[in-house]
């Protein structure tokens, strides 16, 4: 396949999935004009002021979405669809948390508890959740919730089933600001490690030509 026909695949996948990319589009621009116009402290603080008992509740147990675990029924969903996507789901997970993990442990950034701690700038916290003060960028949590909820995006036909599939990764990365384990620079960073590994496994999976020596691959579950 040439290259002029990847960027064609790659194209039209947008143009049909067009109701997750949009508003991850916009997000990314308006994210990036508020990291632009404000520094993080301030941002973060701003975030920190608006809470209420139901929200703690909320964003704490919305939080746990973008755990690994997520893996899990991700890639059980898929494989009654078709095989192939069961291949992209595990390759996506796998580079995106080596990418997030390794800028992790090499930037090794102060969350916002240590951030503010330093300064002497006390916070919010949601009673009951545990606060870490290490490795604050990028998100983990937000690149697993960009990551799988965009493979889901991609092998669902549902436009409303591709949008709900955004706002869900976009309520985990709000999430981890909420709880003050991030900060937006962070969940933005962590967003565009998710997708930008899902596309590439997934195009990369959905053009391995060895894979066709596999009629298996291209069928789901219940039909083998």
């Amino acid at each position: 396949m040439s290259e002029r026909q990847n960027d064609m695949t790659v194209f039209r996948g947008f143009k049909a999935n067009y109701a997750f990319f949009i508003p991850y589009l916009i997000f990314l621009l308006g994210g990036g004009f508020v990291l632009v116009i404000w520094n993080k402290p301030e941002i973060h603080l701003f975030i920190n002021n608006y809470h209420s008992p139901g929200f703690d509740i909320f964003f704490r147990y919305c939080t746990l979405i973008g755990l690994g675990w997520l893996i899990i029924p991700v890639v059980l969903g898929v494989s009654f669809l078709r095989l192939r996507y069961v291949i992209s789901s595990l390759a996506a997970f796998l580079l995106s948390t080596i990418i997030n993990d390794t800028i992790k442990q090499v930037v090794g950034a102060a969350r916002p508890a240590e951030y503010f701690g330093e300064m002497h700038q006390s916070l919010y916290y949601v009673p009951g959740v545990e606060i870490y003060h290490w490795n604050s960028f990028p998100s983990g949590h937000s690149a697993t919730a960009f990551c799988l909820f965009c493979i889901l995006a991609l092998v669902m036909r549902s436009n409303i089933a591709k949008f709900a599939w955004f706002v869900i990764a976009l309520l985990v990365a709000y999430s981890r600001m909420y709880l003050s384990e991030h900060f937006l620079i962070d969940v933005y960073a962590g967003s565009i490690v998710g997708v930008l590994s899902t596309i590439i496994c997934y195009y990369t999976a959905m053009k391995m030509e060895w894979l066709n020596k596999f009629p298996a691959m291209d069928k789901p579950l219940l039909k083998l």
